[in-house]
């Protein structure tokens, strides 16, 4: 009985370890990596209008993910062995063949004003979508106001990109104490929900103006003049967008002598004549 056992034991613990090797036996049968992939597409803007001459970049994660737009404009004009490049046609279209020396993992592309997210590797199929940096603001002058007045603040922004703006809004909020008054735009819609303007297509060199008009908190300041900063919020689906306002809040001018009553300039002309006339009377 204990030979019998013996051989029962020895056999459970080896059948174990055979079967763990097998798959080390079998390796040699795995497929081999593929040598060649292909890669098409289009690239567009985020409104759906096709990009010409943009580049479209196959490499590592490591050299493209965190790429700065300078950087992949760079690799786009003279990429390394271990990057494969396309560019788009006039329909934003692109075809690509990624060699098996290149460590495919990341897709981006890079136009003359903008660059797509970066995106991960899969061969076939992959539309990409050009995000514009050219950033735009909304100006606005420091305005003045007085402590229980109103102030009325414009905005005006001029598009000086190559690429239409979407999606474009702004709305601004008022400090503590300081009240909402109404808005008036010729050029976009305001929404009275959330007190921000919002506008349609705005096309390459065109204008945009808003205005709000507040009221200023009573206790806004105490003996001498402050400027508040406002807070704004401004963007769109297309391009970065800034804004900021300011209103300098002071007392109001004192009134000089002569702009009280008695001391006027008819007052003075009348002094002055009662004076000459009070010499001449002495010499004579």
């Amino acid at each position: 009985m204990r030979p019998f056992l013996l051989a029962v034991l020895l056999t459970l613990l080896v059948a174990p370890a055979a079967g763990a090797a097998a798959p080390d036996a079998a390796a040699p049968d795995r497929p081999a990596i593929q040598s060649e992939t292909t890669l098409t597409g289009t690239v567009s803007y985020l409104n759906g209008t096709a990009v010409p001459n943009a580049t479209v970049l196959v490499g590592s994660e490591a050299r493209l993910a965190n790429a700065s737009e300078s950087e992949l404009h760079e690799l786009a004009a003279d990429p390394p062995d271990n990057v494969v490049t396309a560019t788009t046609n006039e329909s934003g279209g692109y075809e690509m063949t990624v060699g098996s020396g290149v460590n495919a993992e990341t897709v981006v592309a890079v136009a003359a004003d903008g660059a797509s997210r970066p995106r991960n590797y899969v061969a076939g199929e992959l539309d990409l979508t050009i995000r514009t940096t050219t950033a735009l603001s909304f100006e606005s002058p420091t305005v003045p106001a007085e402590p229980g007045g109103r102030a009325e603040i414009p905005f005006t922004l001029e598009h000086t990109g190559e690429q239409a703006v979407e999606g474009l809004s702004l709305s601004l909020t008022t400090p503590q104490g300081w009240n909402f008054v109404s808005a008036s735009s010729e050029t976009g819609t305001f929404h009275e929900d959330n007190r921000t303007f919002t506008w349609g297509t705005v096309e390459p060199g065109e204008t945009v103006e808003a205005s709000f008009r507040i009221f200023v908190a009573i206790g806004s300041i105490n003996d001498s003049a402050q400027t508040y900063e406002l807070t704004t919020f401004s963007g769109s689906d297309t391009h970065p967008v800034t804004s900021s306002a300011k209103v300098r809040v002071r007392y109001p001018t004192e009134a000089t002598q002569t702009e009280i009553p008695g001391f006027g300039l008819p007052a003075a002309l009348v002094a002055l004549t009662g004076l000459a006339g009070a010499a001449l009377a002495r010499r004579d």
